[in-house]
């Protein structure tokens, strides 16, 4: 295992981190089903697999099979705490009621409270916002994320899916009053979605912020699993979230584009000629991209294992041209703003 520290910060983060959203209550499917939530039997499997490989770096979220996910995920560390390194997040509603919610002072200070009895720990290493929050003043989420830093509750904040304007409005503002500065962030990112090289990749190189990409295979599309006849094939068995009726943003990204069948195609060669699995050669991309770690989601330990694989893979300049050299610019549809009343 690769360990790289986490942006600016003298914490030290596995290149693969485990992303725990597929932990929690199999009976709770979001997102249209598609039975990829599973209980604490299997996500233990895959837990105590990522930790024998030598991966440190946990990322879950409050609401998360409604905090059963970060309950799983705490009841697995206890004894291991203190090597490990643990992210959560807050934003989404967590009730009905109007004020569990947001980034509030209010809503954020309870949810402290419950992560970490969930998590059964007396701090969480990274703590993030989920989403942007446009009814509740940056300043007033800022002030919140550093007293909880100096209050021992939190080591480092970092943010997830904003617009890059509003992930520098966060930055600038933090460095000007005194503020805790995010040491991180994470979206989706891999070669069918390549985005956010326009703007929040750079901004983060230059301010030495750690970088962390979800969906590194876009929804498996890279595995090349719905690659049939020179198409995208959206068939019967593929997840919700890829089919045009019930997706969301993942259909238009990954497989309406017409290019992007070539580009799979091309992963799909590259990673015949090397004798490899397709994903690996899609996250072996992203390593040679420079990412910091990337989130792995997953509910099988193969994938796990095919993903630490392909930190050993490496790719020539010509390779990553020829990966790269279909994809064309897109709209920036992957960040949905939800109010948060």
């Amino acid at each position: 295992m690769e360990y790289v520290r986490l942006g600016w910060s003298g914490l030290k983060v596995s290149r693969i981190c485990v992303g725990c959203m597929s932990f929690g209550d199999p009976k709770r499917q979001p997102m249209g089903g598609g039975g990829w939530i599973v209980g604490k039997e299997e996500a233990f499997k895959v837990l105590n697999r990522a930790w024998d490989l030598g991966i440190n770096f946990y990322d879950t979220a409050n609401v998360y099979s409604a905090g059963l996910s970060e309950e799983i995920l705490g009841e697995f560390l206890q004894g291991r705490r203190d090597d490990a390194v643990v992210a959560t997040k807050v934003f989404f509603p967590m009730s009905d009621k109007p004020n569990d919610r947001g980034l509030s002072r209010k809503h954020i200070m309870k949810q402290i409270k419950d992560s970490l009895r969930r998590l059964k720990t007396d701090y969480v290493d990274l703590y993030q916002t989920h989403r942007w929050d446009p009814e509740t003043p940056i300043e007033e989420t800022l002030a919140t994320l550093t007293d909880l830093v100096r209050q021992g509750l939190v080591r480092y904040i970092g943010g997830s899916s904003m617009w890059t304007w509003q992930f520098a409005k966060a930055f600038f503002i933090a460095e000007l009053k005194g503020y805790e500065k995010f040491t991180s962030t994470q979206t989706p990112y891999n070669l069918l979605y390549r985005e956010e090289e326009r703007e929040m990749i750079p901004f983060c190189k230059a301010h030495n912020i750690g970088y962390m990409v979800y969906s590194p295979t876009a929804v498996g599309v890279l595995s090349g699993r719905f690659y049939r006849d020179g198409k995208l094939v959206v068939g019967p068995d593929a997840p919700d979230r890829l089919k045009p009726e019930t997706g969301f943003y993942a259909y238009k990204a990954y497989i309406e584009p017409p290019e992007n069948a070539e580009i799979v195609r091309r992963v799909i060669e590259v990673a015949e000629r090397k004798g490899v699995k397709p994903s690996q050669i899609a996250l072996a991309w992203l390593i040679h991209k420079g990412v910091t770690s990337i989130i792995i989601g997953t509910s099988k330990v193969e994938h796990l294992e095919e993903a630490v694989g392909s930190l050993e893979i490496k790719l020539t300049d010509e390779e990553i041209k020829y990966l790269e050299e279909p994809y064309r610019p897109k709209p920036v549809i992957h960040i949905t703003q939800p109010t948060t009343r």
